[in-house]
């Protein structure tokens, strides 16, 4: 619509402008040409549809199978043996649903937070396999 009525403005006042045109003719002419196109250009941006909403990503499946991921096996070597253990707080994040054995949970502090930990001989005497040994 605003084009429509910039285009019919310039028609009525090129029209009304004498034929014989002196210099401050020619410059309104100019004129009258830069806001058609101005309000043209304007209408154009008007027009643009706005970009779209980023669609969430959907929260992960929890897995089914009885593995417990290995990114979540924490190592510690002593002089006579090694053991490694796994942070509930890891599993959870890792989408691990299935239920932990509380009998050998252990109290632990990491990186300053409390939580839980299990020995890998505990998950797998408790059915979960457990890569390694």
């Amino acid at each position: 619509m605003l084009t429509g009525g910039a285009a019919a403005l310039a028609l009525v006042l090129a029209t009304a402008i004498p034929a014989k045109a002196d210099k401050k003719d020619d410059l309104t002419k100019a004129l009258i040409a830069a806001l058609v196109v101005g309000a043209i250009a304007h209408e154009l941006n008007d027009n643009r549809k706005p970009a779209p909403a980023p669609v969430p990503e959907p929260e992960p499946e929890p897995v089914r199978s009885k593995r417990v991921p290995s990114v979540c096996a924490i190592s510690i070597d002593g002089a006579d043996r090694s053991v490694t253990l796994y942070s509930e707080s890891c599993l959870r994040g890792e989408g691990f649903g299935h239920r932990l054995p509380r009998g050998c949970a252990n109290s632990a502090t990491i990186f300053g937070e409390r939580d839980r930990v299990y020995s890998a001989q505990c998950l797998r005497d408790a059915g979960f396999r457990v890569t390694g040994r």
